[in-house]
């Protein structure tokens, strides 16, 4: 950054000038001001510097659509498969709570993300209803996962927007906490702007994400998930963790 220590030798200099040239308590005021306005100066260049550089686990280009789907189809399965899978006959728990079988874990990679998004989340959006899409423009959905946090980013021009998040789980449900919007490597807190990216999915689909962005709402409802067949899939607990996302299940008979 040795741009912005010449910036800001250029506003002392200008401030010693000033107090110098002025007298009294205008000169102290002035000297002030003119010290706030080069700070304001500084970081915004600084920010404006962060929003353009493109964080170090975004990579661009395109991925392989057949290899995606692929990857996406495989974890869809995958999923489907270990929810419904049989576990045993059903034994009541500590908590008096039917149970089959022991806790289970499903872990799911940042790459299987990355592909899911790639092709199956624009076409998940077109089949809600009412039908949604994903903001024209935006490419190179991807995902990141690390340091107890989940990242999701997409390019739009030549900026990278993203998201990040954490997650906690309590009685209630799972939740999503702490929840950063930001552009190329600069972050703020979600609730100070808003992730304007969701309003341009559809209203009632940002309304709705924005409810549950800003903690009012559970990502999971009571940490449960209903099977078809009558079972219930709870979430026990969810951790981020280097490179996926851990999830810990019990499945229930009510």
């Amino acid at each position: 950054m040795l741009w912005l220590r010449g910036v800001w030798r250029g506003v002392d200099r200008i401030a010693r000038t000033t107090g110098r040239a002025a007298r009294g308590n205008h000169g102290s005021r002035a000297m002030v001001v003119v010290w706030l306005i080069g700070a304001v100066f500084v970081f915004a260049l600084a920010g404006y510097g962060l929003t353009m550089r493109t964080p170090s686990w975004f990579h661009s280009g395109e991925m392989d659509g057949a290899e995606s789907r692929r990857i996406a189809q495989r974890l869809e399965n995958r999923i489907i498969t270990e929810a419904y899978r049989f576990r045993g006959e059903p034994t009541a728990g500590p908590d008096g709570v039917r149970r089959t079988g022991e806790d289970w874990r499903l872990r799911v990679t940042e790459a299987e993300v990355t592909a899911w998004l790639t092709v199956r989340f624009p076409e998940w959006l077109a089949n809600r209803d009412p039908p949604a899409r994903v903001p024209p423009g935006v490419r190179d959905l991807q995902a990141h996962f690390g340091s107890g946090r989940a990242w999701i980013a997409g390019r739009v021009d030549e900026s990278v927007y993203s998201f990040s998040t954490a997650v906690r789980s309590n009685a209630g449900g799972i939740w999503l906490s702490g929840v950063r919007a930001g552009v190329g490597s600069f972050w703020l807190p979600a609730s100070w702007g808003g992730l304007g990216m969701l309003g341009m999915i559809g209203r009632e689909e940002s309304l709705g994400a924005w409810r549950i962005v800003s903690g009012d709402e559970p990502l999971v409802a009571g940490g449960l998930v209903r099977l078809e067949d009558g079972r219930r899939v709870r979430v026990v607990r969810a951790a981020i963790v280097s490179g996926a996302i851990e999830v810990d299940c019990r499945t229930e008979v009510p």
